[in-house]
């Protein structure tokens, strides 16, 4: 019985051997193939090593190129304005480029009334999102100039929060450091 397992493990030895020895047969069959009919990238014409065979392209870049000459992305045919800052044709709301874009303000001090003058305009819609919680006897002048006078590095704050049922109203409001905000949160 002894004999038999050592003639079965010598086999099981020697087929280990075959195998391992068969992949690389293989392997090196199939690089043989695939060199005498090998793939070029479809954008380049670069011929694709036999690692990546299963690739289109030779590289991310190749792909994007192509897929941009197939379906490049359209501006829209309709021209919607003219450009705030060169005059000329806009595809967009404002600028024609994002160099005409970055250009628009000449000074530091026109940037920063920009700034403002967006930062109002995104109070005004959270305003208007918020005249479900604002009684109609709320003096909305009051209200309004209690955020414009907001100091510099302050923002204003709900004592009790819209969320947790707060009304918009002026003895509601309060003005807090930015930090101190973010850290209140919508808690009570």
């Amino acid at each position: 019985m002894s004999n038999i397992y050592c003639i079965s493990s010598r086999k099981l030895e020697s087929n280990r051997k075959n195998s391992s020895l068969g992949g690389a047969v293989i392997k090196m069959r199939a690089q043989n193939r695939y060199a005498s009919d090998p793939k070029y990238c479809r954008n380049c014409k670069d011929l694709i090593p036999y690692e990546k065979r299963l690739n289109q392209f030779c590289s991310r870049n190749c792909a994007a190129t192509h897929n941009n000459k197939i379906a490049p992305k359209r501006k829209s045919s309709k021209v919607l304005g003219t450009c705030k800052w060169c005059s000329g044709q806009t595809y967009n709301k404002m600028f024609c480029s994002t160099s005409c874009a970055s250009s628009k303000y000449t000074t530091d001090e026109e940037r920063k009334i920009a700034v403002k003058k967006r930062t109002r305009e995104v109070s005004a819609n959270y305003r208007a999102k918020l005249r479900e919680q604002t009684p109609i006897e709320a003096d909305r002048k009051k209200i309004r100039e209690f955020y414009d006078n907001c100091p510099a590095g302050y923002e204003v704050d709900h004592i009790i929060p819209i969320s947790r049922g707060g009304l918009h109203i002026l003895e509601n409001l309060q003005y807090l450091t930015i930090s101190e905000n973010r850290r209140k949160s919508n808690k009570l």
